[in-house]
C-alpha cells in the first residue's frame, strides 16, 4: 500500500512540477518580449535599432493620400534619430501573444494630436526577440 502511495505522489509531484516548469520559462520569454518592445517604445533612435532585426519593414497606408506605404526599417529609424523634437506621448502594450517562438504585441500610442496602434510581429532569432515586422492604424483626435 505504501509503495502505491509512493507511486501516485511522485506522478501527481510530476504532473504539477511540469507546468510550473513551463509557467517559469514562459515568464521568462516574456519578460524578454517585453525588453524588446521596451527598446521599441523608449523613442530613442539608437535603443529602437537594437529592437528591429535588420531586415524589418515597415507597411502602413499613408493617412493623407490613402497610398499603401513599405518602408524598411533602417529608413524608419533614421527618420527617428533625426527627429530632434520630441513629442509628448502616452505608450503602452494593449496585448501580447506569444507561442513557441514567435510572438505578436499591439501598441497603442497617443499623442495630442492622434491615437496610433503598432502592431508588432516577433521572432526568437539567435537567443534574441527581435521586431521583424511593423504596421500601424493612425487616427486623428
Amino acid at each position: 500500500m505504501k509503495f502505491i502511495y509512493s507511486i501516485l505522489l511522485w506522478i501527481t509531484a510530476l504532473l504539477i512540477a511540469k507546468p510550473i516548469t513551463m509557467l517559469a520559462q514562459t515568464n521568462t520569454e516574456e519578460t524578454a518580449v517585453r525588453a524588446c518592445l521596451d527598446n521599441y517604445m523608449s523613442g530613442d533612435g539608437d535603443r529602437m535599432e537594437k529592437a528591429f532585426h535588420p531586415s524589418a519593414s515597415m507597411k502602413y497606408i499613408d493617412y493623407q493620400s490613402g497610398e499603401f506605404k513599405d518602408v524598411p526599417i533602417a529608413e524608419f529609424i533614421a527618420r527617428v534619430k533625426g527627429n530632434t523634437t520630441k513629442a509628448e506621448r502616452k505608450i503602452g502594450i494593449v496585448s501580447l501573444n506569444m507561442e513557441g517562438n514567435a510572438a505578436q504585441a499591439r501598441i497603442k500610442i497617443e499623442t495630442a494630436q492622434v491615437f496610433m496602434y503598432d502592431y508588432m510581429n516577433l521572432l526568437k532569432i539567435n537567443g534574441e526577440w527581435k521586431i521583424v515586422s511593423k504596421i500601424f492604424s493612425r487616427q486623428n483626435k
